[in-house]
C-alpha cells in the first residue's frame, strides 16, 4: 500500500501562520483541503498520514523548526509521496505546483494539470524551487500545491474557490494523484455511515475511540452507525473540551 504524507501548510496560531486576505486564513483552508484529501485517498486504498491532524495543531517552535518538522515526519514515516497544501498570495490568479528533484517532476506536472483543469483555474506553471524545505529535504517525490490566490481580485475565481469549494479542491488534487499512480479507483466520497474505528478518517479516530471507551457511544448493536456530520460534531465538541 502506497504511503501518502499530506501537509496542511502553516500553523493554526503563533509562528508560521499563513497569508490572510478577503476574510480568509491560509492555515484554515489548507487544513480543510488536506483533511478532505486524506479521506479521499484513504477511500482509494492508500495509507495516509497528516502533518496537522487537528485544526489547532501547531508544529515546531519557530518558522524554521515548523518547516523542518514536516519533512522530518514524512521521512521518519517512510512516505512514498509527499503533498503540501498552500494558498498563494501576491494578487495574482491561478494554481501552480512547486517541486525540487527530478523524481518529482512528473508528479508535479500531473497534479498541476489535473487540478487546474478540474477547478477551472489558470494553469500558471510547475516551478522548481531549491529554497522550500518541504520539497527540498524530503526523501520521496514531493510537491507543494499553491491551490489559488487568497488575495486575488474579486473578478477572478480564486477567492470563491478557496472560500466555498474546499472539498472540490481536494477531489481535484486526489484525481491528479490517482492518475499519476495509475490507480483506476475513483476518488470516492467518504462512506455515508461509519461502523468501525478503522472506517473513520484518521482525524476522527481519537475522539470516537475516547467516546466509545467512556460508553458515550454504544452503536446500534452492529456497529457505531455514525454519519460524517455526526463525527464532525463530536470532534468539534472534543476539541473544546466537552468530553474531558
Amino acid at each position: 500500500m502506497k504511503k501518502i504524507f499530506i501537509d496542511a501548510g502553516h500553523n493554526f496560531s503563533g509562528f508560521n501562520t499563513g497569508a490572510v486576505a478577503n476574510g480568509l486564513r491560509e492555515q484554515d483552508i489548507t487544513f480543510d483541503v488536506a483533511k478532505y484529501l486524506g479521506e479521499l485517498l484513504e477511500a482509494a486504498g492508500l495509507d495516509v498520514k497528516l502533518s496537522r491532524p487537528t485544526l489547532q495543531t501547531n508544529l515546531g517552535w519557530d518558522n524554521g523548526s515548523s518547516v523542518n518538522t514536516r519533512w522530518q515526519m514524512a521521512n521518519a514515516w517512510g512516505a512514498d509521496y509527499f503533498i503540501s497544501i498552500h494558498a498563494n498570495a501576491g494578487g495574482g490568479t491561478g494554481a501552480e505546483t512547486l517541486y525540487f528533484s527530478q523524481k518529482s517532476l512528473e508528479f508535479a506536472q500531473t497534479v498541476q494539470d489535473v487540478y487546474s483543469e478540474e477547478m477551472g483555474l489558470r494553469n500558471r506553471r510547475i516551478w522548481r524551487r531549491d529554497d522550500i524545505g518541504v520539497v527540498r529535504w524530503t526523501n520521496m517525490p514531493s510537491i507543494l500545491v499553491e491551490t489559488a490566490f487568497i488575495d486575488s481580485p474579486a473578478q477572478n475565481p480564486d477567492v470563491e474557490i478557496l472560500r466555498s469549494k474546499r472539498l472540490e479542491m481536494a477531489k481535484a488534487i486526489a484525481k491528479g494523484v490517482l492518475r499519476y499512480l495509475n490507480i483506476e479507483i475513483p476518488a470516492a466520497e467518504p462512506p455515508a455511515r461509519f461502523n468501525t474505528l478503522d472506517e473513520l478518517p484518521t482525524w476522527a479516530r481519537p475522539t470516537i475511540e475516547k467516546l466509545a471507551g467512556k460508553k458515550f457511544l454504544t452503536g446500534d448493536g452492529q456497529g457505531l452507525d455514525l454519519s460524517l456530520d455526526m463525527v464532525r460534531i463530536f470532534v468539534v465538541h472534543d476539541r473544546i473540551g466537552i468530553y474531558d
